[in-house]
């Protein structure tokens, strides 16, 4: 599979995530947040009128019947469904659903390949088809006109990637639920043979997510689509089975998002996002679902968001002890975390690929910190291209604003797959090593490589105080402080997009360290600069080696050979899939205990 075809494949996303994105205002930059007290209690009383806000949102605000009816605009017909089930503009409506459905039969509105985004409109259509069943909201050519798409046309995309295979199976499972003694003549199936057929591939593809995490990791964005999907088949599967594994998977997902966030904002490493939201949380798509259904999030951040409408009408609430442990972690702790190497040519997958990815987090209620601790190499074979496409590798983000995050990282020119902020894509360059308060990173780039320097994100006007000192760069944001060294020395980008937001370092050869902690911890932000400047660092850059001696995280020790060591001693990274004070699971198990205090939710995936 060629670079390009991956770069077309991934920028069919951003037409999704922009407008879940929403009006994000430039003013928002510089504001600190104004979290929300919550108790449990509030926060589920206070479901319903979050749906409606982002609701209204979604379905357009000052919205008219030529913009809702309009081609160029809402590709799939999320805005068109919110406004149905708001009982607003149903002729403009119809008529958008209606284009949707003729997906094949026009110009795609963006000029793309119509079957790259089949799957993402087969699935906005199922939604409609269900949602409006026994109702007289569709009309009868609309409803005609859904019914030829799924039974006359192949809407399976010709990307191979995880989100893209549940959305295909998803939405022709509903379908066929829907026309079980019709033929659809793109598979020469009958709709109770698919059935069947689809909802054996979810029961697996879903036992399998829950033994050994997604390869789409944590991913911001992408996890919209899976959300959009296990909805679909919580509200609308007829077998039990499904309904019981999909509502399961969605509980586990938000605890597995909220161990990890810090006010609504999804921190540390993850698999598959874009460079939008590794500058600013409040892009991420998975931001107005934690405002949904946890609350704990700046009202004004989200006041002109929207989202796929697909969970704001849905039946699913999660459990109180989910809620509980997204609003209610006091304490700091560490969370390990260990994923399959994602598999496009095997995506079930039959034969899972060896070798995984190992994700550590360091939660604090002040900040987040967290790394991919290190990455197995995929095994020779036709999904090797895949390692490290769009990946965030390591971030550290302060709870008081959006854009309060640092992170540094190997620019390329893939688009977003090794982007100028993400990726690795045929590099491979990265490695980090964290331990509590403290991370090491190195970066070893080919020559081959466009960009022979490393770089980081470090915007100025997000925290109250930036200094810089014996080659270290100090920020102070309210009571967090925190220390960037670039091994290959430093200089801020001074003109341009990235204007006192960009530190680069020079060198092929290179790395960076960072530390965080409380003031109050230092005894002040002067003391802080001080024990870090004397902290022992050394650096090999000939052996790719790094050494950085923190007085309260311990001496890390990193090399480009897959060594890691913590105060002399090899680090066992020999990972369950979830360890964490509330989430608990061990590799490969499917059985997974989320715990809040005395109490115990057990998933059990594996019956």
């Amino acid at each position: 599979m060629s670079v390009r075809f991956v770069i077309v494949g991934s920028l069919i996303f951003f037409a999704l995530l922009s407008f879940f994105a929403g009006e994000l205002e430039n003013a928002m930059a510089g504001e600190k947040l104004n979290i929300p007290s919550l108790s449990v209690d509030e926060s589920l009383a206070g479901f319903d009128a979050r749906a409606k806000h982002l609701l209204e949102n979604t379905a357009g605000r000052k919205i008219t019947a030529k913009m809702i009816a309009d081609k160029s605009s809402d590709t799939y017909g999320n805005r068109a469904i919110a406004n149905l089930h708001l009982g607003r503009f149903a002729e403009a409506a119809n008529a958008k659903l209606s284009f949707v459905a003729e997906w094949f039969d026009h110009p795609h509105p963006r000029g793309r390949d119509h079957q790259g985004e089949c799957d993402f409109v087969a699935m906005k259509l199922a939604r409609a088809w269900h949602l409006f069943d026994d109702t007289d909201k569709l009309t009868p050519a609309t409803c005609e006109r859904i019914k030829r798409f799924f039974l006359t046309k192949n809407f399976q995309s010709k990307h191979a990637s995880e989100n893209h295979k549940l959305l295909f199976h998803t939405s022709r499972y509903l379908m066929a639920q829907a026309f079980p003694d019709e033929t659809f003549k793109a598979y020469s199936k009958t709709g109770r043979k698919l059935f069947l057929e689809d909802g054996n591939w979810l029961a697996r593809y879903i036992r399998f997510r829950a033994q050994r995490g997604w390869g789409e990791f944590d991913s911001v964005g992408y996890i919209v689509p899976d959300w959009e999907c296990l909805v679909g088949l919580y509200d609308y599967a007829k077998d039990k089975r499904i309904k019981q594994l999909s509502g399961m998977m969605l509980d586990l997902l938000l605890v597995d998002m909220a161990v990890d966030s810090l006010n609504g904002m999804y921190c540390g490493a993850h698999g598959r996002i874009y460079a939008g939201s590794a500058k600013d949380h409040a892009a991420e798509g998975a931001y107005p679902l934690q405002y949904l259904y946890f609350g704990n999030i700046d009202p004004k951040t989200v006041a002109n968001r929207g989202t796929i409408v697909d969970a704001l009408v849905s039946g699913y609430r999660p459990k109180k002890i989910v809620v509980d442990i997204a609003l209610d972690r006091p304490k700091p702790y560490e969370n390990r975390e260990r994923k399959h190497l994602h598999n496009v040519k095997d995506v079930l997958p039959l034969k899972p690929l060896p070798g995984s990815i190992r994700k550590y987090t360091y939660y604090t209620p002040d900040y987040v910190m967290g790394c991919v601790q290190r990455q197995d190499p995929y095994p020779p074979g036709p999904s090797a291209w895949y390692a490290r496409h769009e990946q965030h590798d390591w971030d550290l983000t302060i709870g008081t604003r959006t854009r309060a995050r640092i992170f540094t990282h190997h620019p390329g020119k893939l688009g977003c797959e090794h982007g100028y902020w993400t990726g690795d894509l045929r590099c491979l360059c990265g490695h980090f090593f964290q331990n509590k308060t403290a991370m090491v990173a190195l970066y070893d780039i080919p020559k081959k490589q466009p960009y022979q320097f490393i770089h980081a994100y470090l915007p100025r006007k997000e925290f109250d105080e930036v200094l810089e000192e014996n080659g270290w760069i100090f920020v102070r944001e309210g009571k967090v402080c925190a220390a960037l060294k670039m091994l290959g020395g430093h200089k801020w980008t001074k003109t341009g997009s990235w204007k006192d937001v960009e530190v680069i370092s020079l060198g092929a050869r290179n790395g960076a360290v960072c530390e965080v902690g409380l003031i109050e911890d230092f005894g002040g932000f002067d003391a802080f600069r001080r024990e870090i400047a004397s902290n022992n660092l050394q650096f090999d850059p000939k052996k790719m080696q790094l050494t950085y001696a923190s007085k309260r995280a311990g001496t890390l020790y990193i090399d480009t050979k897959a060594d890691r060591k913590l105060n002399g001693k090899d680090m066992d990274l020999d990972y369950d899939t979830y360890d964490c004070p509330y989430l608990k699971s061990a590799w490969k198990s499917g059985v997974i205990d989320i715990i809040k205090g005395e109490r115990r939710l057990r998933l059990d995936f594996s019956k």
